[in-house]
């Protein structure tokens, strides 16, 4: 039981890191613009069909599909932002939140008409086989989808930190209106924002191609986990997002083993409202 519980613990930990990444793009939205997006989520399940659907039509693997599919969410996210958030960002919290909802309703009825409600996967991967390790297994397609979340989140935080627009993004976080005053325009940067934010989906659901399936109805799951990631973490830190992925991959395999399948989601929101209770700013938040 104990071989188990640590392979199931490993296997979780390196899931997490994606989690790590979808919660990174929501954390680029909802710090930078204070908009809560409940469609994060279902741009993940999109992203997911969109590898299934490029993968299955060209041969293209799984974990090389985001160089196509990263540009095409960065200008779904363009558009999203233009078409619907930018007219709401003035309005009472209710109206944002009601457009976003209508999002997510939205690209789920559309998978469903375009893909039906029948799980989709795709029967091969570059990045197969395993690693032993003593007892433990651990899966190449994990541990290079862990690897490559790392790589992606270091360089987000690096553009933010060394790149004009990256700091433009900073600076609109903090205080948009002394980004103002020193030229930052807020809605070039707030579309900037979104995009990425959204483009960031596409690499996470090519990774989760690699080793799982996609059905509609996963946006929900995405959804809450990125939001129990990113308030368990606080907004401000970026290793932070990173280690509270890592804690949620970990408990969601550790409802698993030690209690039930079917509660997998229990013990992590059980997890994150004892991490509000106690830190209600999160582990990690500057605010």
């Amino acid at each position: 039981m104990t071989d188990t519980l640590i392979q199931n613990l490993l296997n979780g930990a390196l899931t997490g890191c994606i989690y790590a990444l979808i919660a990174l793009g929501l954390s680029l939205i909802f710090g930078v613009m204070n908009v809560v997006n409940f469609a994060h989520g279902d741009l993940v399940m999109v992203s997911m069909y969109l590898t299934f659907w490029i993968g299955l039509g060209t041969g293209i693997d799984a974990a090389i599909t985001p160089l196509l599919t990263f540009p095409l969410l960065f200008l779904i996210g363009l558009l999203v932002y233009y078409a619907i958030i930018d007219r709401t960002l003035r309005q009472r919290y209710v109206t944002q939140i009601a457009v976003t909802v209508g999002l997510m309703t939205f690209l789920r009825a559309l998978a469903q008409l375009i893909w039906k409600a029948q799980p989709r996967a795709l029967p091969y991967s570059l990045i197969q086989g395993s690693i032993q390790i003593g007892s433990y297994t651990i899966l190449a397609s994990r541990l290079v989808s862990a690897a490559v979340s790392v790589l992606v989140i270091f360089g987000i935080s690096l553009f933010l930190s060394r790149t004009w627009a990256g700091r433009a993004i900073r600076a609109a976080s903090d205080d948009l209106d002394a980004a103002s005053l020193h030229g930052v325009d807020f809605r070039q940067t707030y579309a900037l924002a979104f995009g990425l934010g959204s483009a960031l989906t596409a690499i996470a659901g090519g990774l989760l191609m690699t080793f799982q399936q996609v059905d509609p109805t996963m946006g929900v799951r995405f959804g809450l986990l990125s939001w129990c990631v990113l308030a368990m973490a606080g907004l401000g830190s970026i290793p932070g997002l990173l280690i509270s992925g890592v804690i949620v991959g970990a408990a969601e395999a550790m409802g698993m083993s030690l209690w039930d399948p079917r509660a997998r989601s229990l013990v992590i929101y059980l997890l994150f409202i004892l991490v509000l209770w106690l830190r209600p700013r999160g582990l990690f938040g500057r605010k």
